[in-house]
């Protein structure tokens, strides 16, 4: 057995899910090890749609370009009967039909076509791209940010405790053991989910749907089907019924639908593929490339629980869904975003351990709403003569403007995770508006754009005296917050005032958007930021803690109730360093290495460092006892050197000195 290794969280399973989870937390700074027992990313197809809300998060962890560059472009409205489109592009069309040349001839039905245009509402559009070649952008990313990812690895065993999970991982090619102690643990080993079935956790729903013996050929199609694209065809053969889509230039799937006793992936030849083929296509002649063939269950379910003390379920170990609608990976990784910043936070000690229980209360009505509209399409795609109604929301609704409700978003209450309307207003627990906002270069930058590692506060051009009491009131809690003052003259400008409105915030309003890009709270007009430091702890869990803000007109009297309470008030900098993005991981380091300046310093508090957006900025809080204390350590000769190393890194420097009261509450 290998020596013991230590790690904040244990990630088992290195899926879209899995890989997501590792990316969300390294933005975050938390380290983590992914075991994933395959011997490598996703080689067979099980995803290719990449919704616009994912895309969104890949901007925000910088691999948007990456998978951009791999993935293939929809192309909006009615094309699917074009033969002159560009290459890679593709129609958004879902069409049925009985043989291939059933298409050539317009002798189809089209069940959807050309909807879902993003572009007023997000800066990110949706994208056909196979897992196979989205998780090796993903991966590359993760390590680059110092994830370590261990594949032919998995879980033997684990326990929990109080503190944490001991878990013991096995080498598939050495068979070596060896024990992995986090605090954390997350699941992400897929629909079958081991770990989940280890904790008793249940599943929901329709259950199997039926078998799919999915074959992933090369052939040329695009001469049969004379310059005509599709994003998926049902073709309904009796021979071979299912669904023909097109993964790249030169492969397809065809994903048969029938008995796995018949379809068995583990014993059917590449023979018998290819006449399945055949009779799918009406093409008895057609000369395919038969690369894989692999078996897999369609259903419909969701975990009774999204968590078990201190495992967590991500992606398919907490719901299973048809693949109509391209919802599943998407959710997954939608999932890995909510969790992310929440274990951080708990880590980083600037929230309470109850804001962990927000990822069930947000994310499984979501994740529940969702396999019920993956199952709709489901029933209606797969019978096309089906005239039913049924409760179906547009797509957008499903993947972008899902809405959440939990005791940390200061706000009332959704009925339903899913509206019927299309609405990103501002509203708490919808996803932050997008608008073209102007940075002081001239660049535009959606608000979304600044997600990912921190709060971020939007003020009006008016809100000038709330702007200083919100850092102030970050800076006291610890909490690592942005400030976006929305000014004429600022360093981001909403010269149309586009997005005050869409957000729904006047001159003196203000908007809290969480890391993962959602609205924790709203002043529409100035209402309520005189108790912003009450707003953050809500947001933070830390609603209950003994520890709270000194009303102002008490702050120099004498203490209510000296018995129990006792009071006391730091000097705290907020220094907020400005940089480059090719400098900013040397910044931090150098900041970092001056750390034991400030431990020899009497009268040091507390200090936290935190990463600025688009690498270009580091802000540091530092905690004093006495405004004397700061002063001395300034002095210092060894401090001026430390200072002159981090000069040389830096563009310009903001300090905001401030005074903050605590008050502590005697046991």
């Amino acid at each position: 057995m290998s020596q013991d290794v230590h790690v904040p969280v244990l990630v088992v399973g290195g899926g879209m899910s899995g890989l997501a989870s590792a990316l969300f937390l390294r933005q975050q700074g938390i380290d983590c090890l992914v075991v994933e027992r395959n011997s490598g990313v996703s080689q067979m197809l099980r995803s290719t749609h990449v919704s616009p809300r994912t895309m969104e998060l890949f901007r925000s962890l910088g691999i948007e370009q990456g998978v951009l560059d791999v993935a293939e472009k929809f192309v909006l409205g009615k094309h699917w009967a074009d033969r002159d489109l560009p290459p890679h592009h593709l129609p958004r069309a879902i069409l049925s039909a009985r043989a291939l040349a059933d298409i050539v001839r317009g002798d189809v039905v089209v069940m959807a076509e050309g909807e879902n245009d993003f572009h007023d509402i997000g800066p990110s559009e949706a994208v056909w791209c196979g897992q196979d070649k989205v998780e090796p952008v993903m991966s590359a990313e993760a390590l680059r940010r110092g994830a370590e990812i261990r594949f032919s690895t998995e879980l033997d065993s684990f326990v929990q405790d109080e503190k944490g999970v001991t878990a013991r991982v096995r080498d598939l090619a050495s068979g070596r053991t060896q024990t992995v102690r986090a605090q954390y643990m997350i699941a992400a080993d897929g629909a079958h989910s081991p770990l989940r079935k280890q904790l008793g956790i249940g599943r929901e729903g329709h259950g199997a749907l039926g078998h799919v013996l999915n074959i992933l050929f090369t052939a040329d199609l695009d001469s049969i089907l004379d310059g005509r694209r599709f994003m998926i065809l049902y073709l309904q053969n009796r021979e071979a019924p299912g669904m023909l889509f097109k993964v790249d230039d030169t492969r397809w799937i065809y994903g048969i639908f029938g008995d796995p006793r018949v379809l068995d992936a583990s014993k059917i030849t590449d023979e018998q593929c290819l006449e399945l083929l055949r009779a799918a296509t009406g093409l008895p002649g057609l000369e395919a490339h038969i690369q894989e063939a692999k078996g897999w269950w369609i259903g419909h379910g969701i975990a009774d629980a999204y968590r078990s003390r201190r495992v967590f379920l991500v992606g398919d170990s907490a719901h299973v869904l048809p693949p109509t609608g391209g919802f599943g990976a998407n959710c997954g990784v939608q999932d890995a975003g909510n969790l992310a910043w929440k274990l951080a936070a708990v880590l980083n000690g600037w929230a309470d351990e109850e804001l962990l229980d927000s990822y069930e209360a947000e994310r499984r009505p979501v994740g529940r709403a969702t396999i019920d509209q993956a199952w709709m399409r489901h029933v209606r795609w797969s019978n096309p003569e089906d005239a039913t109604e049924r409760d179906e929301r547009e797509q957008t609704i499903v993947t972008t403007a899902y809405r959440y409700t939990s005791p940390v978003i200061v706000g009332e209450a959704f009925d339903e995770p899913l509206g019927h309307d299309l609405v990103m207003d501002g509203r708490p627990g919808t996803r932050v508006p997008h608008a073209w906002l102007t940075a002081e270069d001239g660049e535009q930058v959606s608000p979304i754009d600044l997600t990912g590692e921190s709060f971020l506060l939007f003020t009006g051009g008016r809100a000038h005296d709330f702007s200083r009491q919100s850092v102030t009131a970050a800076a006291r809690l610890g909490v690592p917050l942005r400030h976006h003052p929305l000014t004429a003259d600022g360093r981001l400008r909403d010269p149309r005032d586009e997005f005050c409105k869409a957000s729904r915030i006047g001159p003196h309003g203000a908007l809290l958007v969480r890391p993962d890009g959602f609205v924790a709270w709203r002043s529409e007009d100035g209402e309520g930021t005189d108790v912003f430091e009450d707003v953050l702890r809500t947001v933070t869990a830390r609603a209950r803690r003994t520890t709270h803000p000194l009303p102002r007109q008490r702050q120099e009297s004498a203490p209510v109730e000296s018995a129990v309470i006792t009071r006391e008030k730091y000097f705290t900098t907020v220094n907020i360093f400005r940089t480059t993005p090719d400098r900013q991981d040397e910044l931090v380091q150098v900041l970092l290495k001056g750390m034991p300046l400030l431990d020899q310093q009497p009268g040091f508090v507390a200090t936290s460092v935190h990463r600025g957006h688009d690498g270009k900025e580091v802000v540091v809080y530092v905690q004093w006892k006495s405004r004397q204390a700061f002063e001395a350590m300034r002095a210092r000769p060894d401090a001026q050197g430390h200072f002159a190393e981090v000069g040389r890194l830096v563009t310009s420097v903001d300090a905001i000195p401030c005074w903050v009261a605590f008050t502590h509450e005697r046991s």
